[in-house]
Order: C-alpha cells, then sequence, then structure tokens
C-alpha cells in the first residue's frame, strides 16, 4: 500500500478550484494561482521512489511523455527525442507547480467553463527569448504542461458553484450498452427540447432504404425496400469507402436484396451502422451503395440530385469519423497505442460535505482524444463528399476512436464531458447564414425576411475553400459532391448558378486563388478555367470583404452559358460553359525573366506595380534554386511600336537581394513568344466605400486595389476566347483613374 507524501496528501481540489477565481489562463499556467508542489524534480522523484503514488504517476507521465520541438519555442533540434522526465532533470530551476484547468475553454476566463477537468503540473520557470533586437520577449515556461485527466463515475458526478468536476468515465467498448443510452438520450433531449432541431414533418424516405427490422419482430428482417414515397424515420449513413465495397446494389443484385439482404455478407461499417440504427430503434437505414444502383448511370443521377432531402431529413446520421475504409468497422474498441493509462484515486469533499471518490488519470498523448482533434485530423473530414453530408445533417452521432459525440443546431456533447462549450466548434460547422437556408422549408421566403445576399455570398466563399481542401475519389464528382448544398442555396441567392459561381455575384466568384502557390488545372475536362472547379488544389478568394458593389470600372457579365451533362441537374456535371464579360483590358507580356522579391527599381527604374499568381508554371520551365515560377511581380513595361504601355510579369525571387539597374533590364529573349495574354480588370477592391451620396465614385489612392484575371487566349480556334491562368494585384498607390481609363475596353470570352 502507497504511502502519499505531504505535499500531495494536502493537495485539495477544492482549494485548487478557489484558486482559478484569481486566476486562470486556459492556454498557458497560471503566474501565480498555483499550489506550491516539491521544490524540485529531483525530489518528487525521491517522493515517488519512496512510495508516493500520486508523485510516481507524475513521474511516470514524465517519463512516457516525449518533448515534441513544434510544443514550444525553446528547444534545439537536439532535443527532439528527449523525454519530458530527461528535459526536466536538466533544468536548473525545476519546482514543481499544479493547477486546475480545463481542456475545454472558451474564452480566457472562468466564468465561461462549465466543467474542470485537469490538473496541471508544471516544472521549472520561464525562459526569456531574446530575437536580436531592443525587445526581449518573455516567452512561457522552459518544460511544456503535462495534463492529468480526473475521472469521475458517470452515475456519480461533482460540481463546484455550477462546474462539474472532472469527465465522466469511458466505457471503452463504442458497442456497449451504456454507450447506445448515451446515444439515445442525447437523440431524445434534441427531438423534444431544442427548438432549432425540430422539424414537426415525418419526414420522406429516400427511394430505397434498408429495413433493419423492428423491435416486434426482433430485427430479424433486413432487406432494401422501395419507399414509394411513404413516410417514416430513417438513418444515413457517412462513411469512407476506402476502396472497392462488396456486396452493392445493382440492377443484377436488386431482386436479391429487395427479398433478403445477408447481414454476415456486409462490409464492417454497414455491419456496425444496421447495429446502431436498430438499438436506437429506427427501422430505416439509408447507405449510399446499397440504395444506389451502382452500374446504373441514369439510377446515380437521379439519386444524387436528392443529397440534400437524404441528409437534411434524415433523423441524424451517423458519422464514422475514424473509419479508413468500409471493412473498418465503427464499434470497434480503440487500440492502445502507447503506454497503458495509470491512475491514482483521490478524494474530495462535494457542496454538500460529503466525501466524493475520482480518480486522477494519466493517459500517453496518442491516446487522448477530443472532437476539436477529431475535426482536425480524422479521416471522414478530409474526404469531399462527406463535406455536404455533414452540413446537411442536423443530427449527427459520431463515432471516434475511443468515445462518441453529438453534434446538433443546438450543440454538441461527447460521452466524456457532456454539453461541450461553444468555442470548441469548428469552421465547418458555423456557416450560421448557410444552414439557415439548408434548414428552411422555404429557402427564398427565409431569404427575404433575414439573410443577405452578401453575408451569404460570404460563407460560400469560405464554405467552398474549405471544401477544396477535401480529395475524391473521382475528380469528375469536383461539381456533384456540392450540389445538395448549391442546390438549397440557388433560391435563397436568386441567382443563376454557374459552375460553381453564382451570376449575381460572377465579379467577386471570378477571384479564387491557390492558397499556397499553384493551381494546376485538370484534365480530362470537368470545369471552365474561370470557375474554381477546374483544380484540386486548395483555394480561397481574396479582398471579398472590401467589395462595395458595382464601380464604373468593374466588368459585367453579358452572357452566360453552361451545358450539363444531365439537363435536368444544372447543379452537377458539365459539359462545356463559358462567360462573356465586357470590361477593362490591358496588354500582358509574361516573362521567364528573374527579379528580386522586393520592390526595387524596375525595368524604367520605377518600382513594381503589383504583385500575380500564376495557376501553373510555364510550360517546360524547371525550378531553380530560391525562385518561385507561379507568383509574380508586375511591372509597366513602355511598348514602342504602339505607343503604349502593357503590364510584364517577371519571376519572384524568394531572397530580398538588391539588384542592379543592368540586373532589371528587360531581356527581349525571357518572353513568351507563343502566347496572347491579357489583363482584365474584374473589379476595385477598396478599404473605404467609394460610393459617395452625390451619386459620385471616388477611389482613395492609398487603399484600392486593382483586382484582376491574367488570361491566355486559347490556341487552335477560329473564335476568339481566352482562358483563366492566374490573378494579377495592381497596388493602391500604382495606380491612378486617368490610366485605367486609357485600358480598353472590350467584350471578352472565357472558356
Amino acid at each position: 500500500m502507497s504511502t502519499r507524501c505531504p505535499l500531495c496528501t494536502e493537495l485539495s481540489i477544492q482549494h485548487l478550484f478557489e484558486l482559478t477565481k484569481q486566476e486562470v489562463d486556459f492556454h498557458d499556467f497560471p503566474s501565480s494561482a498555483y499550489y506550491k508542489h516539491h521544490k524540485s524534480f529531483n525530489d518528487l522523484e525521491q517522493s515517488a521512489i519512496n512510495g508516493c503514488d500520486l508523485c510516481q504517476l507524475i513521474l511516470h507521465a514524465f517519463k512516457q511523455n516525449p518533448v515534441e520541438e513544434d510544443q514550444y519555442f525553446g528547444l534545439s533540434s537536439q532535443d527532439e527525442t528527449m523525454s519530458m522526465y530527461e528535459k526536466a532533470k536538466s533544468l536548473e530551476q525545476s519546482d514543481v507547480k499544479i493547477a486546475l484547468t480545463s481542456t475545454y475553454p472558451y474564452r480566457d476566463n472562468s466564468s465561461s467553463i462549465t466543467i474542470m477537468d485537469t490538473l496541471a503540473v508544471q516544472v521549472g520557470g520561464l525562459m526569456n527569448i531574446d530575437y536580436g533586437d531592443d525587445d526581449v520577449i518573455q516567452l512561457h515556461y522552459e518544460i511544456p504542461i503535462m495534463p492529468l485527466r480526473l475521472v469521475v463515475p458517470r452515475d456519480q458526478p461533482i460540481t463546484l458553484k455550477n462546474v462539474r468536476i472532472g469527465i465522466s468515465e469511458l466505457d471503452s467498448d463504442l458497442g456497449s450498452q451504456e454507450n447506445f443510452e448515451i446515444a439515445r438520450s442525447w437523440l431524445q433531449e434534441c427531438q423534444q427540447c431544442h427548438r432549432c432541431c425540430q422539424d414537426n414533418k415525418v419526414p420522406t424516405l429516400p427511394t430505397r432504404v434498408v429495413d433493419v427490422g423492428t423491435p416486434d419482430n426482433d430485427f430479424i428482417t433486413l432487406r432494401v425496400v422501395h419507399s414509394h414515397g411513404s413516410q417514416a424515420p430513417f438513418v444515413a449513413l457517412s462513411h469512407c469507402w476506402g476502396g472497392r465495397i462488396e456486396p452493392v446494389l445493382t440492377t443484377k443484385t436488386l431482386d436479391t436484396f429487395t427479398t433478403s439482404l445477408s447481414f454476415d455478407s456486409l462490409p464492417a461499417n454497414f455491419r456496425d451502422a444496421i447495429t446502431i440504427t436498430r438499438k436506437l430503434g429506427i427501422q430505416y437505414l439509408w447507405i449510399d451503395s446499397l440504395c444506389i444502383m451502382q452500374d446504373s448511370r441514369q439510377d446515380w443521377e437521379v439519386e444524387s440530385k436528392k443529397m440534400a432531402q437524404i441528409y437534411g431529413s434524415s433523423t441524424f446520421t451517423i458519422s464514422a469519423f475514424v473509419s479508413e475504409r468500409s471493412t473498418a468497422g465503427i464499434l470497434n474498441p480503440a487500440p492502445t497505442t502507447g503506454p497503458p493509462p495509470m491512475s491514482v484515486p483521490l478524494t474530495m469533499l462535494s457542496e454538500q460535505g460529503e466525501a466524493r471518490k475520482l480518480k486522477l488519470e494519466w493517459r500517453h498523448p496518442n491516446d487522448r482524444e477530443d472532437l476539436r482533434r477529431l475535426d482536425m485530423a480524422c479521416v471522414l473530414n478530409s474526404r469531399g463528399w462527406t463535406f455536404q453530408e455533414f452540413l446537411l445533417s442536423r443530427r449527427h452521432l459520431i463515432y471516434g476512436r475511443h468515445q462518441i459525440y453529438w453534434r446538433c443546431r443546438a450543440g454538441q456533447e461527447s460521452a466524456e464531458a457532456g454539453i461541450l462549450p461553444e468555442g470548441d466548434k469548428r469552421a465547418h460547422s458555423v456557416f450560421d447564414d448557410i444552414t439557415a437556408v439548408l434548414d428552411a422549408s422555404n429557402a427564398s421566403d427565409l431569404s427575404a425576411k433575414s439573410l443577405k445576399r452578401k453575408d451569404l455570398f460570404r460563407e460560400y466563399y469560405s464554405l467552398v475553400g474549405e471544401y477544396s481542401n477535401r480529395t475524391l475519389t473521382f475528380g469528375s464528382d469536383k461539381l456533384p459532391a456540392l450540389s445538395g448544398i448549391t442546390q438549397r442555396l440557388h433560391a435563397s441567392l436568386g441567382a443563376r448558378y454557374l459552375a460553381g459561381l453564382w451570376s449575381s455575384d460572377v465579379r467577386n466568384g471570378l477571384l479564387w486563388k491557390e492558397e499556397t502557390q499553384i493551381a494546376r488545372h485538370v484534365q480530362p475536362y470537368r470545369a471552365p478555367s474561370w470557375s474554381w472547379a477546374v483544380t484540386d488544389d486548395t483555394i480561397q478568394w481574396d479582398g471579398y470583404t472590401t467589395d462595395y458593389g458595382q464601380g464604373p470600372y468593374d466588368l459585367e457579365l453579358v452572357e452566360a452559358n453552361v451545358e450539363p451533362k444531365n439537363p435536368s441537374n444544372p447543379f452537377g456535371e458539365i459539359m462545356d460553359a463559358r462567360l462573356v464579360l465586357r470590361g477593362r483590358t490591358k496588354k500582358l507580356y509574361r516573362s521567364e525573366q528573374v527579379f528580386p522579391k522586393s520592390y526595387f527599381p524596375g525595368p524604367n527604374h520605377e518600382p513594381s506595380i503589383g504583385d500575380g499568381s500564376w495557376d501553373e508554371p510555364v510550360d517546360g520551365c524547371s525550378r531553380r534554386r530560391n525562385l518561385d515560377v507561379t507568383t509574380a511581380l508586375l511591372y509597366i513595361h513602355d511598348v514602342d511600336d504602339v505607343g503604349d504601355d502593357a503590364i510584364m510579369s517577371v519571376w519572384r525571387q524568394y531572397d530580398w537581394v538588391e539588384a542592379t539597374i543592368e540586373e532589371t533590364e528587360i531581356q527581349p529573349a525571357c518572353f513568351d513568344q507563343k502566347n496572347e495574354y491579357l489583363a482584365l480588370l474584374v473589379r476595385i477592391s477598396s478599404k473605404e466605400n467609394p460610393f459617395k451620396k452625390d451619386g459620385t465614385v471616388t477611389y482613395k489612392q492609398d487603399d484600392a486595389r486593382l483586382m484582376c484575371l491574367a488570361l491566355r487566349r486559347v490556341v487552335g480556334r477560329e473564335d476568339e476566347v481566352y482562358e483563366r491562368v492566374g490573378m494579377l494585384w495592381v497596388r493602391a498607390d500604382q495606380w491612378d483613374v486617368g490610366w485605367i481609363e486609357k485600358w480598353e475596353l472590350q467584350t471578352t470570352t472565357l472558356v
């Protein structure tokens, strides 16, 4: 039997809780509101040797935890494989401090916290980092915080001042009766208490569903049924295929599946989804590969248009967050990847003065899990089709590796912590205006009453940016995999859908760019060059929030033609698309010449006028050291033979290197002679509203940028058409209205 040292014996959860009222820091360790433990780490180690179980727990955690370089900024490269124990032993100052904190903060104040679940152990003192200037920045402690979790029995919660102390003990078997009871309670509470999640209508079933049986027939029935428009609650599955699935619904298996479906022949994900649906008392389950005929293009086109209805009207969606393939399973107990967890018992007094039991637990970092980490790293959130499945569904029963979670329009919960704070929401769950449209029974009425189109467009561009970071097995699904959302947005936006853009906001829609360097245009054809769907690279929009409306120099949409593969589905795959735009253009020359990154004198001793971003490098060019062949510097280039000027784009050097005038003189041999390029002014982005009350438009020259597309004429075609090849930004201090008015006003066709 262990003998606890005096310092651990005197450790009081109640006292630590009171200290949080004086000071709380959820991102670092508090400066003074903590419990002073051993005076040195050596003293703690000796106490552990003498038999103190709590000191043994802390020592064990430090020995098992590696110190990773990205955990804090004070590590040298040779420290990468150090354990926290070794690092703590090497410190000159190694006093041990303990504070109560939470892994679920929303803001840096204790009043926003609903649960305190962690004892933070800090060793040593603060370190100062001198960056070589006059300022010395006090960064943080020399060693990361060691978190130890407080765990209480699920049926014996502990609270202090309405704050829960400790997380609930988890049942590691995700298919246990306890976990199903938790899931049932979440669903029941949501259906009865969450007004924002309620839809009083009984949903119309999808065309086909899997009948999993009812409690009355002991769940014996399992078959695919044609709904014929009947109404009943049903569950949808959101999962990763991860390769070929067997068996699937086809024209050949349809008759067999509608008679009987063998449970044992199904992949593990499907068997587990059927079990979950049965345990929660719902008769019907929708699984894509069992409810859409996989060898019928016509059936796929018909059913894929119904994604908004299917996921939007399901009672809830089973989200298999960590299941990498259909055969992996959803309810499997997670394997422990690190050393087994270790814990010690603790006792504290409740607010009623009763002695309550809890335990202090350490788990290896690889075995820690919460909804934020799952959102950021889980396999389901890396796939394209699952993005709209998540947004369209009102309720999600989420399966991680170690526990289950709930997410609905009202909030989110976890099996260990209960209700999670608002700050734990991830970006893809906070598209509030779009979510309101997705949930509305009449989207056009909703838009007219409560939503601003500008806010919807802003959210849409953010949504597409996040979606573009996901992968698709078939690139041709780029537009179809978002069609459930775009179809529902159509009525609210009051605009024609144009291969990912919207006719009433086409100027902003055109201004997408690559997030990092390049946005390769994919082949075979699936989208026009001007649509973000033309690339598999991550894209984003620039400057949308500084758009105040149509200005006198902004382009106009003259005509738009989009030919969908299926005429009945304008939100799916397309065969061809083009835009006819009227706007101001300037000749653009693309050079392979290398100029410095900084704004040093250019060909005519003037500074660079702006920056550019090419979707792809020059054909056949090789990458050079310290050279970026996709981003560019822009200069004014005089065109002597026509007495006009043009914009010249040169390669940007990574390093800030000063250059002589000779090094920045034009070298004609560097120009791309094969292609005709144009700079097309899309709009002027201004920080301040340029539209005055008297009807005039005045741009302040110190804050208005010219936002342009870089276009290249398509060779080998009789008609004069262009394709997008990049974006250009002309800086505010490098243009005036007189210069813009000299740009040629012309009608241009983009494909």
